[in-house]
């Protein structure tokens, strides 16, 4: 099979895109992960990326893509037929209803620490999907993860082929040791793991207690029981209530909940964000022909163009413009800090700021032209958009604002938020003031910087709840 792959892609060129992006995707949508695992042809892409065959920013994108639609298709899969299935003929195997139970409620406790974990190890990947979808676990849960963990593993192995381009055979099997190794260490871990838990019972840890009291009193083991209990006292204790703290917060991250789920999302958007930004630029500095997409989206602007139209754009643009946006944040940010919400007030106007810097940052140096025929005055350069990314902030507010009240009223809001966000955007285009990939550039900056200030005020947030409840519960003490 890998003879095949490697044959195949030196003979489609640019199709060798579509073939690698198929062998990821393939792997758990259709299990061929079995047969041939995915880091072969993902690896084989960067060696092709390396040669000049491929561009690499385009290749991690495609595989990153294709990996996430298969782990999806896996998943539904496995939500649709799954569980009736092993339902039906688990006896046969020895799976009743009740290890059913333990698997749901195993991927309800530690689902995403299983899904990113999982995406490393070759024996597991082809099935993780399948078993979350059967599980029960919702989609919207299970995707965040899913992103975050195959665009690490994407990149990862698409640079092992970019950069070792000339030592491939050798990579391949590094690759495949370090799966291997990887798959021990997850299995101490897990053992570990396990232990811990018993050890949470008390009648285990007094056991427990008592057999490792037995082994000290054997004369061969005192001195080495007596260094443990001075290490203990003297460093490990005090140190693990420094770092118990975080550690805690970051496993419980990966876990899907009610922080757990915002803090991932936030990454996962923050981490397509960036990416889209890097492919971007790559593509506008090598002239790549992909970006030639932007004319025939003026030209249907130009086909569309009417004065009632006009007249509308114009106006959707006047909103994307700093001082309005600017007055929605402030606004905004005096009603929930009237609600006693202060740090979202904060991570709003900082989010908004930063946007700002980072945007004229980029238009500077990107360096890129506008279109010459705009219906609006234009000055600066053109990428990123600075009205689209702007425009992001009404979906910021919009999301803030949706955190309380009825399902239906906080869907409407985000609805609202969003298309504000995607017509503001779409008026630069029908304008001519921008490219089409200006524009999704200015909404790819601001998503990447409002999701990073979210997730820091997240962790800001844990951590003072978290240690300055230690520290009080010390103080009691």
């Amino acid at each position: 099979m890998e003879h095949l792959i490697q044959d195949l892609a030196k003979g489609l060129g640019q199709w060798a895109y579509v073939l690698v992006g198929f062998m990821a995707m393939a792997e758990t949508a259709a299990f061929l992960g079995f047969v041939a695992p995915g880091e072969f042809a993902i690896i084989f892409g960067g060696v092709l990326a390396g040669e000049g065959t491929l561009s690499i920013e385009l290749l991690i994108g495609v595989v990153w893509a294709a990996a996430v639609a298969g782990d999806s298709i896996g998943f539904l899969i496995g939500h649709r037929f799954g569980r009736s299935f092993a339902v039906r003929h688990g006896p046969k195997v020895r799976l009743t209803e009740d290890r059913l139970r333990k698997v749901e409620e195993y991927f309800a406790h530690h689902g995403g620490k299983t899904i990113i974990v999982g995406r490393w190890i070759g024996l597991i990947r082809p099935l993780m999907p399948f078993t979350a979808g059967t599980s029960g676990m919702p989609y919207r849960r299970f995707l965040p993860y899913d992103i975050l963990s195959a665009g690490a593993w994407s990149a990862t192995f698409c640079l092992l082929g970019y950069i070792f381009w000339q030592s491939f055979s050798q990579i391949t099997g590094i690759a495949s040791k370090g799966a291997l190794a990887l798959a021990l260490v997850v299995a101490l871990i897990v053992g570990t793991f396990q232990a811990v838990k018993r050890l949470r019972r008390p009648e285990d840890r007094r056991r427990f207690a008592a057999w490792v009291e037995r082994q000290a009193q054997k004369p061969m083991l005192r001195p080495v029981a007596a260094a443990g209990r001075f290490a203990w006292a003297a460093a490990l204790r005090p140190l693990w209530r420094i770092v118990g703290p975080p550690l805690r917060f970051a496993a419980g991250r990966l876990t899907p909940g009610g922080l757990g789920i915002e803090l991932t999302t936030l990454l996962a958007v923050a981490a397509v964000a960036a990416y889209v930004i890097v492919l971007q630029v790559n593509l506008i500095e090598s002239g790549d022909p992909l970006i030639a997409g932007d004319r025939p989206a003026l030209d249907i602007a130009r086909d569309m163009q009417s004065g009632p139209l006009t007249a509308v754009a114009k106006a959707l643009s006047f909103l994307g413009r700093f001082s309005i946006v600017l007055v929605a944040t402030a606004g905004t940010s005096i009603y929930l800090t009237a609600r006693r919400r202060v740090a979202e007030a904060v991570t709003l106007l900082t989010g908004l700021g930063l946007t700002t810097i980072a945007f004229h940052l980029l238009k500077t140096s990107v360096d890129r032209a506008r279109p010459v025929d705009a219906l609006v005055h234009t000055s600066g350069f053109a990428y990123p958009s600075g009205h689209a990314a702007l425009a992001v902030t009404y979906l910021a507010i919009a999301v803030l604002l949706a955190r309380d009240g009825p399902p239906a009223r906080r869907l409407a809001v985000v609805a609202t938020g969003l298309t504000l966000t995607v017509l503001i955007g779409l008026s630069r285009v029908y304008l001519r003031a921008h490219w089409l990939s200006d524009v999704a550039g200015g909404w790819a900056v601001a998503l990447g910087v409002f999701s990073i200030c979210g997730a820091v005020a997240l962790v800001i947030h844990y951590l003072r709840h978290s240690l300055g409840g230690s520290a009080a519960v010390d103080a009691r003490q």
